[in-house]
């Protein structure tokens, strides 16, 4: 199916929360609790009134006793209706009048009740929120308290809030939010009780499609005050409004924390079917805090109906085609002996003494350095500049940490937003989230400790333990490999080198995880468990490719190739096939002249330069009898920037039906007619360094340098 997106960055307005003290509890009673909700700054569930949370008549509450819940439904305790509009409210139960004098736990709101047990209290988050004015739904968001004796409970939430903020002229019927991550956004979550300090939901891991969208429904029997449409007197002339203007509105989505850093996408949708979608880069400036409002930039909605935006196109325009890290603590294979066979352009930054020298390379490579804001993995906008990355094998709890948090989060954003990645060994501990100990389903605590795994893959890996063996693998008959090579045609590939690499017992725990070969290796207990896996989160996502043993060492000296070094082409191949959809910057409208004009530091990717070699792409929706079309590209630095146009496609350079290129810094694409539909501009930078390929680090550039925080632009277009 063809999706409509558009590329956004989505910037965080980070507002730390504090706790409301209890100063005004209930004096004298001595039956049910009196409770405070912790605030959300400037929001509330239902109402606002001067910085306080508010209850509202009927909110109820499920509560435990912590040493008899076990296993039961939370009893329900139901606001006094006296204290409806008060920060400070009495909740009573006539079967349990005494449970305020005993240690209690509670939740907030009781629907979301899911019980009691092993002392865990579970959580059941609605797929669909209310439209609640300068508010969020009502019964949206969790909260859970703790009762010591004292008959009161200070409540504090699970969630946190993302705000998106749409202009519209259109009466909207909904809004929903879909995570480009492999990340539950409603249904079953639960939290260890009691809780030290602050509370923390965990999603159940089992994620759905379905569960990756929330959607926030316009009840259309609200009030007139709160429905969604515009002004009755909006007039239009030139081009402009004028009369009763519809003011910009607030879709507060409550939101599990820790999502939506891989990336999201939002959705607006309108009574007569018109819509619109924003796209939001992976980054962890948009990962939900818990008791945070997160708020994106204002969306001024644009229909989108007519506009086709393709989601399954990959993306063809990068710097090269590859990146080996052979980083600290790493094996020394600078090269691969497949990049000669699938003739690949490749670099490799090899830094792997673990000393302060190699470190501070290591950090200018992958984090950042004094001629890129951005490292040499990642564009100015965040996007990936290799198709794919090789990590070695070596010494992962060595390796991981010394990526650093900024390196580790670079990593995530150059696999998130379309870059693949391949590891062998140590390259697959990295990227998972930890070891499971031997004989167990635990994590590894001790490991767990060197905090270097990064996640990209979302599950546990187990340690063979297997040191210099040669084990075989067998390939599953749909195995998506075997589109490379049938490997001889008997389904088995002959010793692989093991050398303290994992396996993968917990695969089929992620879901979307495919396992590509098996370990045959009957006398250990790897045997038959996954030796290959590959996930790729989703089509804008690259795709992750992890190997316990070691097929990059087989040499390039043999023809046919060994099998080992076939296995190593396939997944290289994979991996490269598995890079992620090209994406839409925007949807331009006639006569709009955009700005590509910001730098990585801003955190507007929307608006960001185009950088070495880079394809930024945009749509427009020309109509039936258009004339006079005439599309234009602006260069505001000397440096030779293309433009093409393509019809129902993106327009990379081998797609585009009309081009300019040449050095001129004034670029037009003129046409008396064009046929009507979506078409397609590309804007791609010609420009890029020379790796002088320094011989203790891998990488120094030379050339024109400042390509490498990107080239400013403006695009337009414009019809009659």
């Amino acid at each position: 199916m063809e999706r409509r997106l558009l590329s956004i960055l989505s910037a965080a307005a980070l507002l730390i929360c504090a706790c409301v003290p209890n100063s005004d509890i209930h004096e004298g009673s001595e039956a049910g609790f009196h409770a405070v909700m912790e605030p959300q700054q400037n929001t509330s569930r239902t109402s606002i009134s001067g910085g306080k949370v508010l209850w509202s008549e009927g909110d109820q509450i499920a509560v435990y006793l912590a040493d008899e819940a076990e296993g039961k439904v939370g009893a329900i305790f139901t606001l006094d209706p006296a204290d409806a509009g008060n920060a400070n409210g009495h909740f009573e139960s006539e079967a349990h009048p005494d449970w305020g004098a005993k240690t209690c736990y509670a939740l907030y709101p009781a629907s979301m009740d899911g019980g009691f047990a092993s002392g865990r209290l579970t959580v059941n988050l609605p797929a669909e929120q209310l439209y609640c004015d300068n508010s969020f739904g009502p019964e949206a968001s969790p909260a859970v308290g703790i009762c010591k004796g004292d008959h009161t409970l200070s409540f504090k939430n699970l969630c946190g809030i993302l705000s998106v903020n749409v202009f519209a002229y259109e009466r909207i019927s909904s809004v929903q939010i879909t995570t480009l991550g492999e990340e539950a956004l409603w249904g079953e979550g639960s939290l260890l009780m009691p809780f030290d300090g602050t509370p923390v939901l965990e999603m159940k891991p089992m994620v759905s499609e379905e569960q990756k969208t929330l959607t926030i429904r316009v009840n259309e029997n609200l009030t007139e005050g709160q429905v969604i449409k515009p002004g009755s007197t909006i007039d239009i002339y030139d081009g402009t409004f004028s009369g009763e203007v519809s003011s910009v509105r607030a879709f507060n989505f409550v939101v599990p924390a820790g999502t939506l850093a891989q990336g999201f996408l939002v959705t607006v949708n309108t009574t007569d079917r018109k819509y619109m979608q924003k796209y939001a880069i992976a980054s962890s400036a948009n990962m939900i805090a818990r008791s945070v409002i997160t708020d994106m930039p204002i969306l001024d909605f644009y229909d989108q109906s007519e506009v086709v935006i393709r989601d399954d196109v990959p993306n063809k325009a990068y710097y090269k085609d590859l990146l080996i890290d052979t980083g600290i603590g790493l094996s020394d294979y600078k090269t691969l002996s497949c990049t000669d066979r699938l003739g690949l352009s490749f670099e490799t930054v090899y830094t792997r003494i673990n000393d302060a020298a190699n470190q501070a390379a290591q950090n200018k490579a992958f984090i950042t350095n004094e001629n890129d804001e951005n490292g040499i993995l990642l564009y100015p906008d965040g996007e990936p500049r290799f198709r794919m990355m090789y990590v070695n094998g070596g010494q992962s709890y060595t390796h991981g940490p010394s990526l650093m948090a900024g390196g580790r989060a670079n990593f995530r954003k150059f696999v998130y937003n379309g870059g693949s990645y391949l590891g062998s060994c140590a390259g697959s501990y990295v990227a998972s989230l930890g070891v499971i100990e031997a004989g167990t389903t635990t994590t590894n605590a001790a490991m767990q400790a060197y905090n270097g795994y990064m996640g990209l893959w979302p599950g546990l890996v187990d340690n063979t333990g297997l040191t210099n063996v040669f084990p075989d693998y067998t390939i599953p008959s749909n195995s998506p490999i075997l589109q490379y090579d049938d490997f001889g045609g008997d389904f088995r590939i002959d010793a692989i080198k093991q050398w303290n690499g994992p396996y993968f017992s917990q695969f089929y725990l992620v879901q979307g995880t495919e396992a590509l070969a098996l370990f045959d290796y009957p006398s250990y207990r790897c045997h038959n468990c996954p030796s290959v896996i590959s996930y790729k989160p989703s089509s804008w996502c690259g795709r992750i490719t992890l190997i316990g043993g070691h097929p990059e060492q087989y040499p390039n000296d043999a023809f046919p190739p060994s099998e080992g070094a076939q296995l190593m082409d396939a997944l290289v191949k994979y991996s490269l096939d598995g890079r992620g959809a090209a994406k839409v910057k925007a949807v331009l409208h006639n006569g709009e002249i955009r700005q590509m004009i910001k730098s990585t530091h801003d955190n507007d990717p929307a608006y960001t330069k185009v950088g070495d070699l880079q394809c930024h792409n945009f749509v427009f929706g020309l109509p039936v009898g258009a004339k006079n079309i005439r599309i234009k590209l602006k260069v505001l630095d000397d440096f030779n920037v293309s433009l093409r146009l393509a019809k129902g496609t993106f327009a990379f350079s081998d797609d585009a039906l009309y081009s300019v290129e040449n050095s001129d810094r004034e670029k037009e694409l003129v046409f008396d007619s064009l046929e009507a539909g979506t078409w397609y501009i590309g804007v791609q930078c010609e420009d890029t360094v020379t790796n002088n390929h320094d011989s203790t680090y891998g990488i120094s550039y030379s050339g024109k340098l400042a390509v490498l925080n990107g080239v400013p632009y403006t695009i337009s277009v414009s019809w009659e």
